[in-house]
């Protein structure tokens, strides 16, 4: 491994340039093929300042006053009075009207957008918001559009993963590492969501990026490098609150590593400019409810945790004791790593597992003192597949993937042998790559202890890591042509055979049959709400009136609280399609729960335009 900066041949950028091809390919492909789902749902009308269910569009939906009373007899899970409702009027409700797209399109305030995000998104991620808005300002308000935002972070990922690479270890290392983001089901999974997430990785990656270069080249004239680490950081918080984590990782490594004076000053006043635009958000702007909703939040969850772990609206949350901790973090880390990817999703059984560390330990033993012990010459370079030959016989389902899980043990046993042969450069730049690759989802196991809850224990949320760990594992392999040809082949082969798993999933996905990307095991239909958008654009006469379903709104907490009893989800994602000035008349329809109607005029019987049943995808 070279310290010094490489320079690029034209054989490395060719090579560059095909890993960008293929990862967009990858990307881009079924990027639209399936409907959004309810987060996504929450997306698309957040960036146009609406509240999901409509809490800031009574002028839309209704008209005639009712009593504050008959109001709060719809029911909540959870009710407790809370100071949050003040900052709501709740002190009329109304009942239903007709409207237009036109209606549905008025203009949005500032304070619109604040409610939005504060209702909709507990006001986490402004930055994104805007960013989204913009964006379909531009490119039109589809699904298409709104995850092509995430398609485009998550592909500038690949291109930083390839500069982090380069700038701090080798121009190999660049490319392998570029390579497997390229093909990660986790990027590319989350590429294909109109959420945050791959803008968050993005900035958190950018600000390591800038940070490192900061801690090693602390004397020199670096106003351009602190400028960026202010930006990547402080817009990262307001992408996602959770980066906070990144940042405390950065925070510890400069504590080991960070030793002259004015560098910590520099770095205080950098940390503090950076935490600048979250605390406004917090304080003055649209995340004023946050850390009450967090709380709120924390105190729900643990008592679904507590009273229904299997049975609660939110999916299931099991108290935070040290076994259920350990088996929901266990594949956090575990498919951080692309060798042993899935392998705790696939393998089961305690044996299995046991005999595949017993064999990954002899193999371990086998390489290390292998020349102490005496063995005929025509067995000794045969020895680790006789083992993992042997290995298989033992196992009971699985016995190609307990056989790669055992070998990706041994694989990664070597990064104490990589780390001893560093330089005292490369040794800082690896325990960079430690503390990414790890505090993260540690992180998130503190809060889970501290909330008594399992609810925040999932990948998303710490995959930040993910760049980090998959520049360790380029190291790695580039490490293994040191080897003995035995174990050289061993290694290659196995971890070959892993990638073949790798893709079976990364194809489940586009199938959209993947709860571990996708959270569907039944692929979804193609977004109902632009089918029946766009039927009702071909269809609609003046003089017609289209019907939406009024669904029971099941109240989960007070923040979902808004003024009809009713869902109105179904009429706002509809009108997301429609063209902002359309005089289309619509009104809900309070007798029936799963049909999108076109009324005629003309007294003819209605045309039914969807049927919603099963179609919703979380919503209700």
């Amino acid at each position: 491994m070279s310290i010094h900066y490489p320079k690029e041949t034209l054989q490395s950028w060719l090579i560059f340039s095909a890993i960008l091809i293929a990862g967009i390919a990858l990307r881009i492909y079924h990027l639209d093929s399936y409907s959004i789902f309810f987060d996504e749902k929450s997306t698309m009308v957040v960036s146009q300042g609406i509240v999901l269910e409509g809490a800031n569009q009574k002028e839309v939906f209704s008209n005639r006053k009712i009593t504050v009373r008959e109001f709060w007899k719809a029911p909540v899970l959870d009710y407790r009075p809370t100071t949050i409702l003040r900052s709501f009027t709740f002190n009329e409700t109304y009942s239903p009207r007709a409207f237009t797209p036109a209606e549905f399109w008025a203009p949005k305030s500032i304070a619109d957008y604040y409610e939005a995000m504060t209702r909709s998104d507990i006001g986490n991620s402004p930055f994104y918001y805007l960013l989204l808005h913009l964006w379909m300002e531009v490119f039109g308000l589809s699904d298409f559009s709104a995850r092509f935002l995430s398609v485009i972070f998550s592909t500038l990922i690949i291109g930083l993963t390839y500069l982090f690479g380069r700038r701090f270890f080798n121009i190999n290392t660049a490319l392998i590492a570029s390579a497997i983001v390229a093909i990660e089901p986790f990027f590319i999974a989350y590429s294909h969501q109109a959420r945050n997430y791959s803008l968050t990785f993005f900035l958190t990656l950018l600000a390591t990026y800038f940070f490192l270069q900061i801690i090693e080249n602390g004397k020199k004239n670096m106003v351009l490098v602190y400028i960026g680490y202010i930006l990547a950081a402080g817009l990262s918080l307001l992408s996602h609150f959770l980066t906070i984590s990144v940042l405390i990782a950065h925070a510890l490594y400069a504590l080991f590593f960070l030793r002259t004076v004015k560098g910590w000053i520099k770095m205080a006043v950098s940390a503090v400019l950076a935490l600048s635009g979250v605390t406004w958000w917090l304080i003055f702007g649209g995340g004023q409810y946050t850390l009450y909703t967090l709380n709120y939040q924390a105190d729900l969850y643990k008592r679904m945790a507590e009273t229904m772990p299997y049975n609660n609206p939110f999916g299931i949350i099991l108290p935070a004791t040290f076994a259920n901790v350990f088996n929901k973090s266990l594949p956090i880390f575990s498919d951080l790593v692309i060798f042993t990817n899935g392998l705790t999703d696939a393998l089961s059984g305690r044996r299995n597992v046991m005999v595949a560390i017993a064999t990954a330990l002899v193999l371990i033993i086998w390489y290390r003192f292998s020349d102490r012990i005496k063995t005929p010459v025509w067995l000794t370079h045969r020895v680790p597949y006789i083992l993992i030959l042997l290995s298989s016989v033992f196992y009971t389902n699985h016995k190609l993937q307990f056989c790669i899980l055992a070998v990706s043990l041994f694989a990664l046993s070597f990064i104490p042998d990589l780390h001893s042969r560093a330089t005292t450069v490369q040794k800082k730049r690896l325990w960079m790559l430690y503390i990414m690759g790890l505090f993260p989802t540690l992180f998130l196991i503190l809060m889970s202890f501290k909330g008594g809850h399992t609810n925040g224990l999932t990948q998303r949320y710490s995959g930040f890591s993910f760049p980090y760990v998959i520049v360790l594992i380029s190291l790695l392999l580039q490490y293994y042509k040191t080897l003995k040809v035995e174990f050289r082949i061993l290694i290659y082969v196995f971890l070959a055979a892993q990638l073949y798993f790798v893709g079976m999933r990364l194809d489940e996905f586009y199938q959209d049959k993947s709860l571990k990307y996708g959270y569907f095991a039944a692929p979804r239909v193609p977004n109902p709400y632009y089918e029946a958008a766009k039927k009702i654009s071909e269809l609609y006469q003046e003089g017609d009136t289209v019907l939406y379903p009024a669904p029971r709104f099941q109240i989960l907490s007070e923040m979902d609280r808004t003024f009809l009893p009713y869902s109105v989800q179904d009429a706002q994602m509809t009108n997301l399609y429609f063209p902002k000035n359309a005089q289309y008349v619509q009104a809900m329809d309070t007798t029936q729960t799963e049909l999108i109607l076109l009324k005629k005029g003309n007294g003819a019987a209605p045309v039914e335009i969807m049927k919603l049943k099963g179609l919703r995808y979380g919503s209700q």
